[in-house]
């Protein structure tokens, strides 16, 4: 059942930026700010418009009026995952744009380094709201997904609409080498992800995030 929001609804700044046109969430921002988007959290940081509980619903947003929304390292954060989705769903209008990153489950670093978090994900974690898919029946919400696995947080960047974070290490006189060993190994994932999942990521240190993109149908 779904549970009565309390929440108030959208004020002041992100009140302004949802009337400007297109209206962008970045979802779960933290210390990151987008321009021309509503920066959500659950947490009142310095650049955050709107803060609500992320697993409380529904959201302050009414049906179909999201055109994009950016969640990037925000849902292993969260117990209730997959109501998370499908509000996310409910908010987005018809063929509105869902961009997922989160840590990949072979990734010690980023599926368990952070004490936060509930789990990681693969390359099918989110095929189950693929209307073809064979457990499609655990829930009615029905996206076009486009995922990739990838294997730093790095290159290549322009797998991104937005992206948050430069690595610190390109200063440094042996990042080329650094970029060169990730591209090549991130042309043998493209290959063949499942197969890079089943038998031999441990053997490179496992990847970091599982990149998706969802379009709502």
């Amino acid at each position: 059942m779904t549970e009565k929001s309390d929440h108030p609804e959208p004020t002041g700044q992100a009140d302004k930026q949802a009337t400007d046109g297109k209206v962008v969430l970045n979802f779960g921002c933290g210390d990151t700010k987008m321009e021309d988007a509503i920066n959500v959290d659950h947490i009142k940081l310095p650049n955050v418009d709107m803060v609500f509980d992320f697993e409380k619903f529904p959201y302050p947003f009414e049906s179909n009026s999201v055109d994009e929304i950016h969640m990037y390292f925000v849902l292993e954060h969260l117990f209730d995952h997959l109501n998370v989705i499908k509000e996310l769903h409910r908010i987005l209008k018809r063929r509105g744009m869902l961009y997922i990153r989160v840590p990949h489950g072979s990734g010690m670093y980023g599926q368990w380094g952070e004490f936060t978090h509930y789990r990681g994900y693969g390359w099918h974690s989110f095929d189950i709201f693929k209307a073809d898919n064979k457990r499609a029946y655990y829930t009615d919400v029905r996206f076009k997904i486009k995922s990739r696995v990838k294997y730093f947080l790095t290159y290549p960047y322009d797998w991104y609409q937005y992206n948050t974070w430069v690595p610190h290490w390109e200063k440094y006189w042996f990042s080329p080498l650094i970029k060169l060993w990730v591209n090549f190994i991130q042309s043998l994932i493209d290959l063949n992800p499942e197969f890079f999942e089943r038998f031999w990521c441990y053997y490179v240190g496992g990847a970091a995030e599982v990149y998706v993109e969802l379009e709502k149908v």
